[in-house]
């Protein structure tokens, strides 16, 4: 069973090791894969909600390091006991992009749950904007599933390359998409100048730079409470996010 310091300290907060064995793979974009897993115990922890997310220990066969990455559960068969995740495939190659575009049936990796979740409507709120890029489609794509077929949301996401929009979107009839390229930070905050309005919802994921950058927007443009605005970074550009341990 993996061990070290920070599999210890989640332990230690209840997030047991469950095991997730690989079933198979599909590419749904040229540089974006799902991965489904049987996933037998995962659902004594996890919770198949909006946003939800586990921690995957991804291990370097060469060197024996297992390193943590947090991903969302792109689909749930809790009955089964089977989920899919979704990987941006993205080069130069992190640890979790390498396996997962080599992924085989039969393959495992080690994940840990404290049911987390990061999307709760707010009733209050005059509107929902989703903002992302290529990493933040999996949650976004399971907050447009959750969503009532009247509610309308407005979607803006910041694309790498122009293969991220092929990415395939949960249909839904009251969604808005918007799709930019990156052009610097600043590139999101200028979009979403132009869709936020008081009082609406903003649920924020994505890129440090992008989202230090939103911040001040969103205050100025759609000032809300606590419950109103989300904004989580998922990745910074030229560094990796995530711990790592020794087997």
């Amino acid at each position: 069973m993996p061990h070290g310091f920070d599999g210890a300290v989640l332990r230690a907060l209840g997030a047991k090791e469950h095991a997730l064995t690989v079933r198979g793979t599909t590419r749904l974009a040229p540089h974006f894969a799902r991965v489904h897993f049987d996933a037998p115990t995962l659902f004594q922890q996890a919770t198949d909600s909006p946003a939800a997310w586990i921690r995957l220990w991804i291990e370097d066969p060469l060197t024996g390091v297992e390193f943590q990455r947090a991903y969302t559960i792109s689909a749930a068969d809790v009955p089964e006991a089977r989920i899919d995740v979704d990987f941006l495939l993205h080069e130069p190659a992190g640890p979790a992009s390498a396996w997962a575009s080599s992924a085989s049936a039969g393959d495992r990796v080690i994940a840990q749950s404290l049911g987390s979740t990061s999307f709760a409507p707010a009733p209050d709120a005059s509107g929902l904007i989703l903002i992302g890029d290529a990493a933040a489609v999996p949650a976004i794509n399971s907050i447009l599933r959750s969503l009532d077929p009247q509610r309308e949301v407005r979607v803006l996401l910041e694309r790498s390359h122009d293969e991220d929009e092929l990415i395939p979107l949960t249909p839904h009839p009251g969604a808005e998409v918007r799709w930019i390229p990156r052009d610097g930070s600043s590139s999101l905050a200028r979009a979403a100048a132009e869709m936020l309005s008081p009082g609406m919802q903003v649920w924020a994921v994505g890129e440090t730079g992008s989202l230090k950058a939103l911040r001040p927007v969103v205050k100025e443009r759609a000032p809300g409470n606590r419950k109103s605005v989300h904004i989580q970074a998922y990745w910074i550009e030229g560094r990796a996010m995530g711990r790592e341990r020794r087997v």
